[in-house]
């Protein structure tokens, strides 16, 4: 008669770490997998706010909105960004001028952004207590109808003062419609965080660049990339590397691209 044969202490232990094992190689690329996932979703979502500009721009004669106020009425301000109690899905009267292009849809926040902001918190909430729960974080080139060109020295102001309409961006390919902030600093970049929906970017460090949250590491959280969506529509990796490549292609005006100020 054949006894049956139970697993030894010894070969149930050597089983737990091969599985141990298995999991310490296949948990990286996973995590890897689950990360270029939601790249891609991020760069769909901003596909998507490109087509919601194009409605726009073809519904007002290619006028751009008002960059501070194109998502929130008073521009998303007051921690707007991540004040659940303040999304405009529970309170749609603050919607700005594009809202009625972009409501209901869940196009409005990248969920690498969702977990970054949660992880690094406000740093900018004026001593405000609301919890984060990013509800947005998408913002608009300042220099499509936006303060940004307050900014902007004379002498480059040339024969074009503002650009209100996309028949004056010379060259819709290569200029920013909109992209993706961090929530807090990177001081080699300068201090702005997001706390709006504008993104003014100016030469050098000190004002509004690109995310750096994309395609790094936890611990390099500092030197990722962003995704933005372009005037014509198409959606690219950018880098806000070196300081100041977010404003030369913010600047809608063409060349030469001054970097001088």
């Amino acid at each position: 008669m054949n006894k049956r044969k139970g697993f030894t202490l010894i070969e149930l232990l050597v089983v737990i770490a091969i599985i141990a094992i298995l999991m310490a190689i296949l948990m990286p690329a996973l995590q890897r997998v689950k990360r270029q996932a939601n790249t891609i979703l991020c760069r769909k979502k901003l596909g998507q706010y490109g087509l919601a500009s194009r409605m726009y721009l073809d519904d007002e004669d290619g006028q751009f909105p008002y960059s501070f106020n194109w998502l929130y009425k008073d521009g998303g301000r007051g921690c707007r960004w991540h004040d659940e109690a303040n999304n405009m899905i529970n309170k749609p009267d603050g919607g700005g001028s594009m809202w009625p292009y972009l409501k209901d849809k869940d196009i409005n926040l990248c969920p690498d952004f969702a977990v970054v902001a949660k992880m690094m918190g406000c740093a900018n909430c004026n001593g405000a207590t609301i919890p984060v729960e990013p509800q947005y974080g998408y913002c608009m080139n300042s220099y499509l109808n936006g303060d940004a060109w307050n900014s902007v020295p004379a002498k480059y102001k040339t024969s074009m003062d503002k650009v209100r309409n996309e028949s004056q961006v010379k060259n819709p390919a290569r200029v920013m419609n909109f992209s993706e902030e961090n929530s807090w600093v990177v001081p080699e970049l300068g201090n702005a965080i997001i706390n709006d929906n504008n993104l003014r970017a100016t030469p050098g460090t000190g004002q509004d660049h690109f995310a750096t949250f994309h395609n790094t590491s936890t611990g390099n959280i500092n030197k990722g990339f962003a995704n933005a969506v372009f005037l014509d529509g198409h959606v690219e990796q950018v880098t806000a590397y070196p300081p100041g490549n977010t404003f030369i292609l913010s600047w809608p005006s063409g060349p030469p691209i001054p970097l001088d100020w």
